[in-house]
């Protein structure tokens, strides 16, 4: 039917590749939970008891409603004089959001935001805090920005390291004058749990102080492999390599441009200054094989 639109998965699932497409739209995890946030708006503006059911309620919770320790982040309204800022905080989440899942990936970036949603949302039972809202997210994926690019320039060419202790300092100020010192150890447990995450993902790498956790099992097991007997029951000399793929990355034209494309969109935000060594590394080592298969 002609202007329906399409869904679709895509053809290669690397780590970088959305989870589905909707169209011309790549839904990857941060494109989702923006999705979800701004849903939960239109919810909240038709029927606010409805909206309630997936707030963090602390004794809805310890009363046995789960759910709720995970669904709190996209639990977004425009009550009071914070509407603005509700909406500034959906936007921040979805840029931050999209640099932190280009660096770890789809799959490992929805485990970091279940890894905050579920420690902070337990730190808030305790503390019996209710929460709602994506702000504690956007705050904790700004601070694993910074601490990924801390030389990055922000507003007059400021570092973004200074920006982000203001930034940070002037949340804990305010929670602090309005009294409510546990809203403040909830943040302080989010940032934490946000960085030690994808610190245990592959990013950070410089923060050789904080170690990362150990995440999945354990050695990967030697691929074995088997002859594949020919017509007459003899071996046709080829192989077939059982427990997976061979370890040396094959590297094609379209990987490499895919790769040098991220890294240059990542150095319009961040400058070449905020490259890591390793992308400086794989974007010359790319770019040689893209100007040979052009030779």
């Amino acid at each position: 039917m002609a202007g329906r639109p399409r869904f679709s998965f895509p053809s290669r699932r690397g780590q970088t590749d959305p989870w589905f497409r909707v169209g011309s739209l790549d839904v990857t995890t941060t494109v989702l939970v923006t999705a979800l946030c701004v849903i939960s708006l239109f919810v909240w503006s038709a029927n606010a008891e409805a909206w309630s059911h997936t707030a963090l309620i602390a004794s809805e919770v310890r009363s046995g409603q789960l759910w709720r320790l995970f669904t709190w982040p996209i639990t977004n309204s425009l009550a009071g004089n914070q509407a603005i800022w509700n909406v500034v905080a959906i936007a921040l989440f979805w840029y931050f959001g999209k640099e932190v899942e280009n660096q770890i990936g789809r799959a490992k970036f929805a485990w970091t935001l279940t890894s905050i949603a579920l420690i902070s949302g337990l730190a808030a039972t305790a503390l019996n805090v209710n929460l709602w809202s994506i702000h504690q997210f956007e705050v904790a994926l700004f601070v694993v920005f910074v601490a990924q690019h801390p030389k990055a320039p922000f507003f007059f060419g400021i570092p973004a390291w200074i920006i982000a202790v203001v930034f940070v300092g002037i949340e804990i100020l305010q929670y602090n004058a309005d009294g409510a010192y546990e809203l403040i150890v909830v943040l302080l447990i989010s940032i934490v749990t946000a960085v030690w995450a994808v610190r245990s993902f592959g990013m950070l790498n410089e923060l050789h102080w904080l170690p990362p956790i150990k995440l999945g099992g354990g050695k990967p097991k030697p691929a074995k492999r088997k002859p594949v007997k020919g017509a007459r029951g003899g071996s046709a000399g080829a192989v077939v390599i059982d427990g997976g793929w061979p370890t040396t990355p094959t590297y094609t034209p379209m990987h490499d441009q895919a790769e040098v494309d991220r890294i240059l969109d990542k150095i319009a935000v961040v400058g070449m200054d905020g490259l890591t060594t390793d992308e400086k590394k794989r974007l010359n080592e790319a770019s040689k094989r893209l100007r040979k298969k052009g030779n």
